[in-house]
C-alpha cells in the first residue's frame, strides 16, 4: 500500500470516529443527559483529538478530487 493510500485511510478513520462521537454527544444533549456547556466541551475535545494532520488532509483532498472526477 502506498503512503498516500495509508494517509487517506487514516484520514477516513479519523473522520468516521469524529462524526460518530459528535453524533453520540449531540444525542446525549438532545436527551438531556448532558448540558449544552458539557456538549461544547466534549465537542472541542473530539475535534482536537481527531484533527487531521496536514499530510492526511492533503491526501484526503486529493482523494476527493479523484473520486469526483470518476463520477462526472
Amino acid at each position: 500500500m502506498k503512503k498516500s493510500d495509508k494517509l487517506v485511510m487514516a484520514a477516513l478513520e479519523k473522520l468516521q470516529k469524529r462524526e460518530h462521537l459528535l453524533r453520540v454527544a449531540r444525542n446525549q444533549m438532545a436527551l438531556g443527559r448532558i448540558t449544552e456547556e458539557e456538549f461544547r466541551k466534549r465537542e472541542a475535545e473530539i475535534l482536537d483529538r481527531y484533527r487531521l494532520t496536514v499530510s492526511e488532509e492533503r491526501a484526503y483532498n486529493l482523494y476527493l478530487r479523484m473520486i469526483g472526477k470518476r463520477h462526472k
